[in-house]
């Protein structure tokens, strides 16, 4: 005959410190597990804001010389500007049309800086800037992204003028097998224009009795000071938000080590 043992079946019950330490325990290994995914995540997208900043940081070394190259550049036109403009006032411009060829081709000339937003849209848009604990490099980084619209506008501005107006009389007054030629073989010395290359002996203004002197040289003279405005008013402030972002980016770079990686 089989005996049949039932199985012990505990009848105490825990008391609810046990409950309370288990529940516990449970409580600070959740949270232990979630705290550590968040600071290997925050680390791996620090880690790819800082790679993004040194993106940031290559183009806007090169925006920083676009923008002085840019400048110097608008001075020349400034420059041709201003003699071609003192052979006008003294009545010499008719009887100087190399200096009017070498001056004209300079200032019909579309000079503009362009801005490198390749990297700054990353940093943007990839949420990499949330991951910046710098508040003043977010500022700045925020600040000079804003500028690119005023540089687009500015430049819809200018090269809308030309197109309208400088661009007809380069087509109508101007030889063009002689005016591409003076492109790269003028220069200034002592504020007069020194042309690097033979004058040919057939230069002269087409249609030059259609053409008012008058009207040209206030063509060019408001196309000047449309430059001269958006010099003050977007280039230079550009530039000069470009090297205060620079400052602040190359101090978060060597704070991060991330030159020497």
């Amino acid at each position: 005959m089989e005996v049949h043992h039932h199985p012990h079946v505990p009848t105490h019950v825990k008391p609810w410190k046990e409950y309370l330490l288990e529940g516990i325990m449970i409580f600070i290994a959740v949270s232990f597990g979630y705290t550590a995914e968040n600071i290997r995540e925050h680390y791996i997208e620090t880690k790819k804001a800082v790679s993004s900043a040194r993106n940031l940081y290559v183009d806007l070394v090169a925006d920083s010389v676009e923008y002085a190259s840019s400048l110097q550049r608008r001075q020349w036109q400034e420059d041709y500007f201003d003699i071609l403009n003192k052979s006008y006032q003294s009545n010499q411009i008719t009887k100087d049309i190399p200096t009017v060829y070498a001056a004209h081709q300079l200032l019909a000339q579309r000079l503009m800086p362009i801005m490198n937003n390749m990297a700054l849209d990353e940093v943007k848009n990839s949420g990499a800037l949330k991951f910046i604990d710098d508040k003043k490099l977010k500022v700045a980084i925020q600040a000079y992204s804003s500028m690119a619209a005023n540089i687009k506008v500015r430049e819809q501005r200018e090269f809308g003028y030309i197109d309208r107006l400088v661009d007809p009389l380069t087509v109508g007054y101007f030889q063009f097998d002689f005016y591409r030629k003076f492109s790269y073989n003028t220069k200034i010395v002592n504020k007069k224009i020194i042309i690097d290359m033979p004058i040919p002996p057939n230069l002269k203004i087409m249609n030059e009795d259609k053409l008012d002197w008058n009207q040209y040289m206030a063509t060019l003279g408001m196309l000047q000071m449309i430059r001269e405005s958006t010099n003050e008013v977007t280039i230079i402030p550009t530039q000069k938000k470009c090297n205060e972002l620079l400052v602040l980016l190359r101090a978060y770079l060597i704070e991060h080590n991330a030159f020497n990686e």
